[in-house]
Order: structure tokens, then sequence, then C-alpha cells
């Protein structure tokens, strides 16, 4: 007679059983389809309206408070997405372009101040609390994968426990709801008798 063991199931069926688990995973799936989104759209190549839409978007008109170039309808602005388009339209780069309206205006035009200066000011609180953030996430996670796992006693280690008084009182239940379903004689009374 051979006896076989059950192999007990890999460890990640039990991780997706876990409700945190499947939200983790759904949430890394759209994260992944984001991504693949995005990075398909930036092979495609752009069309001149879309690249003159881009320039305008990371330059701030002059006059509205708040307002991108490509959001204001002031006449300023449509003068600019106009000035944009045909500086893109005869070969130049969107990087030249910015750097024609910088050299006009100075950085206070620029959507996204450079990160030097006093506008690194603005660059860094953001990147520092990225940094903390994930040095936490470090430290809880090492913290818990360290934080040993409470081992819960096994029916057996239980049993082991029992005085030879709980052990005698338990055999004599036991027969005599065996003796109660089966309607048979278990000797539960004679074990009665023998210890009264």
């Amino acid at each position: 007679m051979s006896v076989t063991h059950a192999t007990p199931p890999p460890r990640w069926r039990g991780w997706l059983r876990r409700p945190s688990a499947l939200v983790a995973l759904g949430l890394l799936l759209a994260l992944a389809l984001v991504w693949g989104v995005t990075l398909f759209q930036a092979t495609q190549p752009k069309s001149l309206d879309q690249r003159a839409h881009e320039v305008a978007s990371q330059l701030q008109c002059p006059i509205c408070n708040g307002e991108s170039v490509a959001d204001s309808p002031s006449g300023l602005a449509s003068e600019m997405r106009s000035l944009i388009r045909q500086k893109l339209a005869q070969g130049e780069s969107e990087q030249q372009v910015i750097q024609y309206f910088e050299s006009r205006y100075g950085d206070t035009i620029l959507e996204s101040p450079p990160a030097q200066g006093f506008t690194l000011m603005i660059w860094l609180p953001p990147a520092l609390m990225l940094a903390l953030g994930a040095y936490v996430v470090f430290v809880l996670g090492r913290e818990w994968s360290a934080t040993p796992a409470v081992a819960q006693p096994s029916p057996e280690d239980e049993a082991l426990d029992l005085s030879d008084d709980e052990r005698r009182r338990l055999r004599e239940a036991l027969l005599r709801e065996m003796e109660q379903d089966e309607g048979m004689s278990f000797g539960a009374r004679d074990l009665r008798k023998g210890h009264a």
C-alpha cells in the first residue's frame, strides 16, 4: 500500500485570494496599460498642429494669469500660437521655439521653470517627499517581513496538553455521542463506572 502525499498549492494561489493582492494586481495592470498606450503614442509621428499645441502648452500667456498660450483666448496668445506654428513649419525644433520665447520674456514665460537657482525651491519638496515615502515603505516592508509569524497550535499539540482527567471526559463525551448516533453501546457507561 503506497501513501501519497498531497502537494500544497503554489504560494501565488493563496496570495491571489487576498483582496489587497487583487487590488494591487489590478492597479499594476492599469498602470502597465497606461504606460503602454503612452509609449505607443510617443512613438507615433506628430502633426504640425500637435507639435504647435505642445509648445504652446509649455508657455504661459504673458497677460493671462495661470493660463498657457494653448488655453488662453487672448489676442496676444493667438498671435503667439501663430508664431509658434510658423516657426515649426520653417523647420525649427520645439526647443528652439521655446528658447526664442524665453529669450524675449525670461523664465517667467515657461509653464515649468527650470530647476536652477531660486526655482529649484519649487522642485525640491516633491522630490524629497517621494524619497521620504520610498524610505518609509522600505523600512515598514523590512519590519513587516522580519516580524515572525505567530504559530497556531495544531490539534495534535492541543491534544498533548490535556490532562488525564480532561482526556477521560472527552473520551466519555465522544462515546456517549457515538452511542446516541449509532444506537449501540460503545462502553461509555462502563468507562464512567470504572472511574467513579
